[in-house]
């Protein structure tokens, strides 16, 4: 008998605990905070605190219902949504030079609780509210071709924000406080990449961009030389790329054609490679690149002396 009044005293406990268990909880679901996390600059400067409260006041004495937004440390009382009753919201200005805060709510309320007044605090967790200086609102276009200009349209770019497609640094350059200006690098095309902009370290996703094939051009659109003779192709792109373009030429009569690496330099649009013929042969030039569509130039190459004794 000795053991029994330890153990009913352990089992009070436990249920004591419990039921203060419950009314915590029962009270977290009184006041609940529905203010976003994040919010973005505007012109006002002030910004809306609304929490939601499931206490009735008119089930409460008269007077005494109050909810509270401390913020900075001082207290400002919300008002009632017209159209939501639950819902009690506060308008505070913060300066130009806030770019965050921290609040909560508070609810006081009395009831009478047969015959005895009861008075009720309850306390929202303390949240942290953010203002973004900048908006990231959409791509100007969904798809493109390698070396096309795009834009990315928002709100509070500055110099030095850029353009990130995939994993690749795109070529960024800002054109106003809601326009920033990129060129689709030389990706892998038939694929579509996310896009981000990096701003002040801050990386903001805007949308997917599918990236065609871009072409090229050449002029000649054939070439006929003889053995030793020498002759300059123009290959061409659409459009200056701001980042050198290292063109894969390769051909089906290896010992026909002798010529060097080709390379567009950036900020150009085309290059003029030489081409010398090698030993007699007809067949093709393939030029290719990442990004582009290949393009087959037809090449015959005659023996000089077969020329010379026509």
């Amino acid at each position: 008998m000795k053991c029994v009044k330890p153990m009913i005293k352990a089992l009070f406990s436990q249920a004591s605990k419990g039921l203060l268990l419950l009314s915590l909880a029962g009270c977290s679901q009184t006041l609940t905070n529905v203010t976003p996390q994040i919010a973005q600059r505007n012109p006002s400067n002030m910004y809306r605190f609304t929490t939601r409260c499931n206490v009735d006041p008119a089930r409460v004495i008269p007077g005494s219902f109050q909810i509270d937004l401390i913020i900075d440390g001082e207290r400002h009382p919300l008002q009632m949504e017209t159209l939501t009753p639950a819902f009690y919201f506060y308008d505070h200005t913060m300066g130009m030079d806030r770019t965050n805060a921290k609040y909560y709510f508070e609810l006081n309320y009395q009831q009478n609780n047969r015959g005895k007044l009861r008075n009720f605090v309850v306390k929202t967790p303390l949240s942290e509210f953010q203002i973004q200086e900048r908006c990231c609102f959409c791509l100007d276009n969904e798809r493109g071709p390698v070396g096309a200009e795009m834009k990315v349209l928002g709100r509070g770019f500055s110099e030095g924000d850029r353009v990130i497609l995939g994993e690749y640094n795109a070529p960024t350059s800002y054109i106003s406080e809601n326009v920033l200006s990129f060129q689709i690098p030389p990706v892998i095309a038939g694929k579509t990449y996310p896009v981000y902009t990096l701003c002040n370290g801050d990386k903001n996703f805007v949308g997917n961009l599918l990236v065609d094939n871009s072409r090229f051009s050449v002029d000649p659109k054939s070439l006929e030389i003889s053995k030793g003779e020498k002759t300059d192709l123009l290959i061409e792109t659409s459009c200056a790329l701001n980042a050198d373009l290292y063109v894969n030429v390769t051909t089906d009569v290896p010992d026909s054609v002798i010529m060097p690496e080709v390379r567009i330099p950036a900020g150009e649009s085309s290059t003029h490679v030489t081409i010398e013929g090698g030993e007699p042969g007809k067949g093709s030039l393939f030029i290719s690149a990442q990004g582009f569509d290949e393009l087959e130039v037809p090449i015959q190459v005659a023996d000089e002396l077969e020329e010379e004794e026509k």
